[in-house]
């Protein structure tokens, strides 16, 4: 239903409201799920040369933990979509992931409970169009199409320090799914009935990831440290249901009718992918650090027995990023732009889908700001980033899009969590 009005829109029509175009195929658009602090430099956090913020990416970090750490923040999208002939822009506010990290003996057992999205569908789209009715009647009408929700992990997880040099972790999670599609026909006409009808994909499943590290201190000069992290998501299988609801008028009063027994298959098996991620960082002092990172996703295995014709679309994901977080406020506060950090950085992701031959492709320029507590005893962080990508074409039945992100993460330590004592 949505995918036919993705690639063959008629008539007056918006291209998109809410979110990207491609988040209307399969279970939704992956999501990132990193810092402010991360994006500015372009990464997703494997290595973390620096632990002054939590990572949820890699779960070996949660065993270098000394302070109780908590995360989460808003993103902002803004994007301008075209096709080549029409130009539309849309804005889309959500909630960054929820991340804790207790550290149950510090510096080298932590336990992580995360919250957070694995893929979001955030996409609308309004045609206008008409037909003739009778030789003198023209009836126009609209066409609302909107797919929302996607995937959910709620994961626990623990990091264990096994070395002054190795670090392990492991994170089983429980992963949920709840997309709604929706078309919604409204006439201008009071002859023509209101048309409106629901699908709802449900479904439930066990999933777990894997992360090791390893750092080197003094490999080149003193007070330098080289790290490499590593982590692995097994593929998993959702068995998931289909509910198709329609609303008709009957007497003059909406009720809702329950179509499922119309559906070709109402319960079947969704299988997500192979995830893996390597990645390097050094820091030549305590001032300066550079990360090189890379992430592959087996897409071209997505499954989804409830709705084969997307599965076409879907091929391997290759994301790489390369940055830098520079942070004077180590040395002290001792002018204005010493009292924050600083981080660039540049990414490329081949994406996950082929349309048309063409590869939807994403390049993000990567920057970012980093508030830290004045406290000497306190390592929190307000972080601010922003992020400017290309993605997509203006080929045959494309888009091309150009999104502003604006993210920010409020990062606080266990201060927060904690009663203080007095002496």
């Amino acid at each position: 239903m949505i995918s036919s009005s993705l690639l063959a829109q008629s008539g007056n029509s918006t291209l998109g409201r809410g979110g990207s175009v491609y988040s209307s195929l399969g279970l939704g658009y992956p999501i990132e799920n990193t810092s402010a602090a991360a994006r500015g430099q372009g990464i997703l956090d494997i290595t973390a040369a620096s632990f002054e913020t939590s990572s949820l990416a890699n779960p070996a970090l949660w065993g270098h933990s000394f302070y109780t750490l908590a995360t989460t923040g808003l993103t902002l999208d803004a994007t301008e979509l075209s096709n080549g002939i029409v130009t539309d822009r849309s804005t889309n506010l959500q909630n960054a992931y929820l991340h804790l990290v207790l550290p149950l003996k510090p510096g080298r057992l932590g336990a992580s409970l995360a919250l957070y999205p694995v893929t979001r569908a955030s996409y609308k789209t309004v045609i206008t169009s008409d037909f003739n009715a009778s030789p003198s009647e023209t009836v126009t009408y609209e066409n609302e199409v909107e797919t929302t929700g996607g995937l959910n992990k709620l994961e626990i997880g623990f990091g264990w320090k096994l070395s002054d040099n190795i670090s392990i972790g492991y994170a089983p999670s429980l992963a949920f799914l709840s997309l709604q599609e929706s078309e919604n026909i409204l006439f201008n006409t009071s002859g023509f009935d209101t048309h409106y009808q629901e699908l709802n994909t449900t479904g439930v499943a066990f999933s777990q990831r894997f992360g090791v590290t390893a750092t080197l201190d003094e490999l080149f000069v003193d007070d330098d440290k080289f790290s490499i992290g590593a982590t692995l998501n097994l593929p998993f299988t959702i068995k998931a249901k289909q509910n198709y609801i329609s609303e008709k008028i009957v007497e003059g009063v909406f009720e809702e009718v329950d179509l499922s027994d119309q559906l070709e298959n109402s319960e079947g098996d969704i299988t997500l992918p192979f995830e893996a991620a390597l990645g390097i960082g050094y820091a030549p002092s305590t001032f300066l650090n550079f990360s090189a990172e890379a992430q592959i996703q087996n897409w071209g295995d997505f499954e989804d027995e409830l709705s084969t014709e997307d599965e076409s679309y879907f091929k391997n994901r290759l994301k790489m990023g390369f940055g830098a977080e520079y942070r004077p406020h180590v040395r002290g506060m001792d002018s204005f732009f010493s009292r924050f950090k600083y981080s660039a950085g540049l990414s490329y992701d081949t994406g996950h889908l082929t349309i048309e031959n063409e590869d939807i492709s994403t390049l993000w320029i990567n920057t970012g700001i980093g508030i830290p507590s004045r406290s000497p005893r306190v390592f929190s962080f307000i972080d601010f980033s922003v992020q400017y990508g290309f993605r997509g074409s203006t080929g045959i039945n494309l888009y091309e899009e150009r999104i502003w992100t604006m993210t920010m993460s409020v990062n606080l330590t266990e201060l927060m969590f904690i009663r203080q004592k007095f002496r």
